[in-house]
């Protein structure tokens, strides 16, 4: 059978999967979004979407998840940075179901202008960043850095973008300075099978084997910039190949066109590349 036929045969599964997101996502929003808003803890809302709203979305994909490493997560309640390779959409449902605790994420800021998605990332808490604006870049490493001093876990894709031949892409700076403010452990974990559950090409749904695999703490004292983030690099490339990925290029560890990146400026006006 050829791929375009196949294609063709999974036109109404995939319309069907939307709806059912569509659908669960708005029976689940409203209630969590009222528990947060009168109690002021999206706690309860974040452990929802972790036990019942992530693991039925994967069912219904017809897809599983499978989780090494989860000794290595920094006990609940410890502040930290969660490092993922970046595939597919699908990957925040993902990470959401492996960190112990609700994360903030760092997001494109154009996500907030998302009907229902912009509204969730205001409420949770979430951290927009706009890289072309270089004074609200600054201001949304700072709030990310509060993430991290609340005693929260801030959960970062530092390539910036979905990659699109699954090779890890090289990494942006800004949220590596953060992490080295807030002395914050980075913990570096790998994903793999997400872009065929939701490839970035659109909504084409294919049943997947997802497999996250946690690699140890890497602490950021004693690291320059550049030594931190190659090590958390290599070692995401090295989790991806253990799981079965393409890892990626060693050698190319910055995004391009990052030698003009922010400052972020510290309390006591010291400031450190971004």
């Amino acid at each position: 059978m050829s791929k375009q036929l196949k294609d063709i045969l999974w036109m109404p599964i995939n319309a069907l999967q939307a709806l059912w997101m569509v659908g669960f996502t708005g029976f689940c929003f409203v209630p969590g979004m009222v528990t947060v808003m009168v109690t002021g803890n999206p706690e309860a809302a974040f452990s929802m979407g972790r036990s019942f709203w992530g693991p039925l979305n994967l069912k219904f994909g017809l897809s599983s998840l499978t989780v090494e490493g989860r000794e290595h997560l920094p006990a609940a309640g410890s502040p930290f940075v969660a490092m993922f390779n970046h595939q597919s959409m699908i990957d925040i449902i993902v990470a959401w179901m492996v960190l112990p605790t609700g994360p903030r994420f760092v997001a494109k800021k154009v996500l907030m202008y998302v009907p229902v998605v912009g509204l969730f990332m205001w409420v949770m808490g979430m951290v927009p960043i706009d890289r072309s604006n270089r004074h609200a870049a600054i201001a949304a490493l700072r709030k990310a850095q509060d993430v991290i001093k609340q005693g929260r876990i801030l959960a970062v894709f530092p390539e910036g973008t979905r990659t699109r031949d699954g090779r890890v892409l090289p990494f942006k700076k800004g949220v590596f300075v953060v992490a080295q403010k807030a002395n914050a452990p980075i913990v570096p974990i790998a994903l793999e099978g997400c872009a065929t559950l939701v490839p970035r090409t659109g909504w084409r749904p294919r049943p997947s084997a997802l497999r996250i695999k946690v690699g140890a703490p890497i602490d950021p004292r004693g690291l320059s910039r550049d030594e931190l983030m190659a090590r958390v690099r290599t070692a995401i490339i090295h989790l991806n190949v253990d799981l079965g990925g393409p890892g990626g290029d060693h050698s190319t560890v910055v995004a391009v066109n990052e030698d003009d990146a922010p400052k972020l400026t510290a309390p006591d006006s010291s400031a450190v590349a971004a």
